[in-house]
């Protein structure tokens, strides 16, 4: 702030005695205002750059898919004005730049150039013939913003992705639902110019993309598995395989739930080391496979029943009866169990009756109806909460003891 003097100038009459003199008198005022200083440069509106590590770009079949986040504020941290365009620099890292690729002193190479907005953004590089075919090379991906003055903060960090031949995509791929699970299947096929043998960071595998579609299922971005002891299930989940050559290949799905619907998709990935990195090619995904889990399928079969002779009654006579146990189903979506006996004549021969309309949600029962010195069989199957029942177990035979 500047603090400068301004004149007033005014004048008053003064007599002195009869003399008649007139003095002119001088007065000055004094007043201080404020100086607004030289002006600041107007904004240049530059979006902020893409930030370290905000970038990333995947390698799929013919084409490379780009995915970052567009800062919302501009270098001088103010909002936006107006439209931003991306573009898409792409450089084909030769040994000059092998240590490092490119840099954000190195001219962008524009491959595409795509209208953005604030948050997250993808673009798609279609990469000509020449980079589709022949050995592995490695390319590097940048992104700069520019306003609609055409003007950029510059580009972002590079990331890498590989050119060349990718992996041909998976063949028959195909599925069904069974009482374990999901099983897909699908074939590798011959190997293709996209086989060729490279210094690999891993071997080849095929990853199964499964989406969750029906709202149950994907109402969060997690939620838990019926099974016992399973982990939270996300509503896409990547499931991987290996890829041999050539071979057919297979996997099951075992934290799929019942009653629930999922779509899945099948991707080869191979990788490569190039510069010390390594990085993958990804074949074009499979046509996509939707299921509906419907529980149409009884548990499994109870293992282990044992019969065991025994007394039964308080403050009285004792009155025969034949204890039963066996092995839990530890399936999920068991209800309960069904018991079963008959009575075993001299030729072996009964009618098997049920011993208790209610379902058993224990894996004991006590059978107190018998009559002491007879002979019985027993078998005991497991019933879903669906309502489908197993087979039934194997037969338990015991004689009822004398009572007390």
């Amino acid at each position: 702030m500047h603090i400068y003097q301004k004149r007033r100038l005014g004048t008053r009459l003064t007599t002195f005695g009869g003399y008649g003199t007139v003095v002119w008198t001088t007065f000055i005022a004094l007043c201080g205002c404020a100086n607004p200083g030289p002006p600041l440069p107007p904004t240049l509106n530059l979006p902020q750059v893409v930030p370290a590590n905000g970038l990333t770009a995947a390698r799929v079949g013919g084409e490379v898919r780009l995915h970052w986040t567009t800062p919302s504020q501009t270098t001088d941290k103010l909002p936006i004005k107006g439209p931003i365009r991306a573009e898409i620099c792409r450089d084909l890292v030769v040994a000059s730049l092998a240590k490092g690729g490119a840099n954000t002193k190195t001219p962008c190479s524009v491959a595409a150039r795509v209208p953005v907005a604030a948050g997250a953004s993808d673009a798609v590089d279609r990469l000509p013939a020449t980079l589709t075919v022949g050995p592995a090379r490695r390319l590097s991906y940048r992104v700069q913003l520019l306003n609609r003055a055409g003007r950029t903060a510059g580009p972002s960090a590079a990331v890498s992705v590989a050119a060349g031949d990718a992996p041909g995509p998976v063949e028959g791929f195909a599925g069904s639902v069974t009482k374990a699970g999901v099983v897909l299947r699908w074939r590798i096929g011959a190997p293709g110019p996209g086989d060729t043998e490279l210094a690999t960071a891993e071997p080849g595998r095929v990853e199964l993309d499964r989406i969750a579609l029906d709202p149950v299922a994907a109402a969060s971005p997690e939620r838990k598995s019926g099974l016992p002891g399973a982990q939270k299930q996300a509503t896409e989940t990547r499931l991987r395989a290996s890829a041999g050559r050539g071979d057919a290949g297979g996997a099951v799905d075992r934290t799929a739930e019942m009653g629930h619907s999922y779509s899945y998709t099948a991707q080869r990935v191979d990788a490569v080391v190039l510069g010390g990195q390594a990085l993958e090619l990804r074949s074009v995904p499979s046509a996509t496979l939707t299921f509906t889990l419907r529980d149409e399928f009884p548990p499994d079969v109870p293992a282990g029943l044992v019969a065991v002779p025994g007394l039964a009654g308080e403050g009285g006579p004792a009155k025969p009866a034949v204890d039963l146990s066996w092995e839990p189903d530890m399936e999920a979506g068991v209800a309960g169990y069904r018991v079963y006996r008959r009575e075993v004549g001299e030729d072996g021969s009964g009618a098997w009756k049920l011993l208790d309309s209610e379902l058993v949600t224990t894996s004991a029962y006590r059978d107190m109806t018998v009559v002491a010195g007879r002979r019985y069989a027993y078998r005991v199957t497991a019933v879903s909460t669906a309502g489908h029942e197993s087979g039934p177990s194997g037969e338990a035979v015991e004689k009822a003891p004398a009572g007390g």
